[in-house]
Parts: C-alpha cells; structure tokens; sequence
C-alpha cells in the first residue's frame, strides 16, 4: 500500500495522438501569435500603393496643370508667315534694273525706182486685113537713154508688113523666134518721145499684142 502508482507503458498509447494534435496546435497559435504582431520599426513607413494591372488601366489624361506641347510652344502668327513670305525690296542705293531695249524695226525693203523709159501701145488705124499700131516711147529722167522696144502678137496677127519712127531716126528690127525687137538708133533725150510706129495684116478683129516692153518694162 505504501508504493506510487505508476501507469504503465501500454496504457498511454491511446493518448499519445491526442497529444500531439495538442503540441502542434499549440506550436501554430505561438506561431501566428509572433508573426502578427506589429514590427515597431515599420510603423512609420507608409504603405506601398498597390499597382492596377496593365491590362485594366484605362488612358492616361495627362494633369491639368503641367503645360502640353502644343500649348507650351505658341503657333506662328499670319503676320510672321507675311513677313516670311514677301520677297526683300531692292536696296534703294541700288541702280533700278537696266529695261532691255526694244529691237529697231528692220529697214523696209529697197524700192525700184521709176523706170526713166516708159512705152504706151494704142491702135492708131484699123482698115480690111490689116492695122497700123504705136508704142510712144518716153524718157521722163535727167538724161538721153537708148530703148529697146519688144512686142509678141496673137497667131491671128501676121506677118508684118512695115514700121518706122516718126520724125526720128528710124530703128533696126530683131525677130526673134515670135517677138518682134525695135531698137533706136539714137537715144531719147531728157523729157522727150518718139512714136514707134508698124503695120500687120490681121485675120481677125484683134489688134493688141501679148505682151509690150519698153527696155524691160511692160507698156500701159
């Protein structure tokens, strides 16, 4: 009766999971315990903000009072782009520029002068079968000029019978091919005339030449 009871082995093995579920439990409270509590050191810092994702943050609006781009740097005025835009005026110490000259109207082409000798043809008379006509020979210049006078009749006119100059040397004729050349043999003299005068038979009416000159120039 006087000995301690003491349990034995065998019959502390059903506990021993209850006592140890209380350990660890108790092990955890100390542990939460400990890792709660506030650190002194960190009161005074403040809270790190906590960032919004990437992909939910909406457009960025920039702040209201720091100055943009556009409103910092001030647009050109109209007047500055004026100014800009018109050309320099010349200095007025500078001579104006020279106006080209205008370019002298060319000469105008040399004018033939009057021929000094000049032939007028007329019929003078008409008869059956013939004619007699004239060429009046004229010398309107300052000198005695030689001439030379050249008539070419239609088929129906031929052959010549006679000719001569009236109250002047008479001249030499030249037949040539269908024309008739009467040539002076004595010039005419400043201011004066003389008649060439001939006679052709005719088949017809016709008593004008074709063609009438007098040194070159046509007859009127």
């Amino acid at each position: 009766m006087g000995r301690l009871w003491r349990p034995r082995a065998f019959e502390l093995l059903p506990w021993l999971p209850t006592v140890a579920g209380v350990v660890v439990l108790a092990g955890l409270l100390v542990f939460a315990l400990v890792s709660l509590r506030p650190d002194p050191e960190r009161r005074g810092l403040p809270s790190a903000p906590v960032g919004t994702p990437p992909f939910l943050a909406g457009p960025s609006v920039p702040d209201a009072g720091a100055p943009t781009p556009d409103a910092a740097t001030p647009a050109p005025s109209a007047t500055a782009e004026a100014t800009l835009a018109s050309p320099r005026r010349p200095s007025p110490d500078l001579p104006p520029p020279a106006t080209p000259a205008t370019q002298p109207a060319p000469p105008p082409a040399p004018t033939q002068p009057p021929a000094e000798l000049t032939g007028r043809y007329r019929t003078v008379q008409t008869f059956e079968g013939g004619f007699i006509g004239e060429v009046l020979v004229t010398n309107s210049g300052t000198a005695g000029r030689t001439w030379t006078v050249r008539l070419r009749f239609p088929s129906t006119i031929g052959p010549m019978r006679t000719f001569w100059v009236e109250n002047a040397p008479q001249a030499t004729l030249k037949q040539e091919g269908d024309v008739f050349a009467f040539t002076g043999s004595a010039p005419v003299g400043p201011g004066a005339s003389v008649a060439l005068r001939f006679q052709f038979d005719r088949t017809t009416s016709v008593t004008t030449p074709l063609t009438c000159t007098v040194n070159g120039t046509a007859c009127a």
